[in-house]
C-alpha cells in the first residue's frame, strides 16, 4: 500500500475552493512559474490538474516549502490515481541539507472519494556544488552497502527531467 497523508485539511481548502474560487485562482496564480503550461482558472465542480497545483502547494507549505513555484503537473493512474506535481523552492530539512525540487502525489479521489486532495508522496531533491543529486527520502543502504528499495522513489519517473527542473525553469 502506498503511504499517503489522509486528513481533514485538504477537505477544507476544497471546501474553500468551492466557496470563494477567484480567490483561490488568484492564489494559484502566484505559485505557478510563468513558464509553466498550467491554468490558474479553478473550477469547484471539476477535480483537475489546477486543482491538484492549488492542492500541492498547499501541502508544500505544510512541509515548510518555501518560494513555492508549480512548474509541471503529470496524470497518473496507477499505482494510485491522481498527479504528480513538480515545483520549485527551498526547504531546509533541518540536517543542514537544503532542497530545491520538490515532487508531491495528489490523489484524486477516484479510488475513495474520502481521500480526494490527500498527499500520496513527498519528495525532494537537492544540489552540491559539484553536480551531485541528493534526494528526501534519502535511498537506505545496507551494512553490505546495498541500496534498499524506497516505495516514494517509486515516483521518481523521468528523474533526469526532474533533477533539471531547474535548469529548464530558471527564474
Amino acid at each position: 500500500m502506498i503511504p499517503y497523508t489522509v486528513s481533514i485539511l485538504p477537505l477544507l481548502a476544497l471546501n474553500f475552493l468551492g466557496i470563494a474560487p477567484h480567490c483561490s485562482s488568484a492564489f494559484l496564480g502566484h505559485c505557478l512559474h510563468p513558464d509553466a503550461v498550467i491554468s490558474n482558472v479553478l473550477d469547484p465542480d471539476l477535480f483537475n490538474e489546477s486543482t491538484a497545483c492549488w492542492l500541492a502547494v498547499f501541502h508544500l507549505k505544510s512541509h515548510d516549502v518555501e518560494d513555492i513555484q508549480i512548474c509541471e503537473v503529470t496524470r497518473i493512474e496507477a499505482p494510485v490515481s491522481g498527479y504528480l506535481v513538480d515545483a520549485a523552492g527551498r526547504w531546509d530539512s533541518g540536517d543542514g541539507s537544503v532542497y530545491s525540487v520538490f515532487r508531491t502525489g495528489i490523489l484524486d479521489g477516484q479510488d475513495y472519494e474520502d481521500e480526494k486532495g490527500g498527499e500520496f508522496v513527498f519528495l525532494a531533491a537537492g544540489f552540491l556544488a559539484n553536480g551531485d543529486v541528493f534526494l528526501y527520502p534519502e535511498p537506505v543502504v545496507t551494512a553490505d552497502s546495498i541500496y534498499q528499495f524506497v516505495s516514494a522513489h517509486e515516483f521518481l519517473m523521468d528523474r533526469d527531467e526532474f533533477f533539471a527542473l531547474p535548469e529548464r525553469y530558471s527564474r
